[in-house]
């Protein structure tokens, strides 16, 4: 949907119906069961990757530093990721924090900064920006065997730090 759709919270359990109906009767079941006045609906954003995470003793971490949209399922690995190497960093320091500091974000700015403009590409695809590319991205996605998606975060996780 464009920027700034707005749906009126009563009408939320019908908007839901609508985008999801012919899903898995799961689907279903949650959506007839929703209060609608109880929902939540927020347009999905990001942020540019920063130039710094860090500037003289104070350092961003999380969504801080590199707040991206929900379609990799990394936000929270990320924040996890950066309090790791973070607490690496300052632990075994023997120059000064600011030291510590510097490596942290050269160790981490790259990235993150990767991994919010994969999410960017991936949220342009799958939220119906281009329709025939977002149902080819379905298509695709009913295909996969579960291992093929298992996979894919692995590799995201292995390819870090903690891997």
């Amino acid at each position: 949907m464009a920027p700034g759709t707005t749906v009126a919270p009563a009408d939320r359990r019908e908007e839901l119906a609508n985008l999801f109906q012919g899903w898995a009767e799961p689907v279903q079941n949650l959506i007839k069961h929703l209060n609608p006045l109880e929902t939540n609906r927020l347009e999905i954003g990001d942020l540019d990757p920063l130039d710094r995470l860090v500037r003289g003793r104070v350092a961003l971490l999380g969504d801080a530093g590199h707040a991206t949209t929900p379609t990799l399922g990394q936000g929270a690995c990320q924040a996890l990721e950066d309090a790791v190497i973070l607490t690496r960093y300052l632990v075994t320091t023997t120059i000064s924090i600011p030291d510590a500091l510097q490596r942290y974000e050269n160790a981490r700015k790259e990235r993150t900064a990767n991994l919010v403009l994969k999410a960017r590409k991936r949220t342009g695809i799958i939220y119906g920006k281009d329709p025939a590319a977002t149902e080819s991205w379905y298509q695709q996605l009913a295909q996969e065997v579960p291992s093929d998606v298992t996979g894919a975060i692995a590799d995201i996780i292995l390819t870090g730090p903690l891997g």
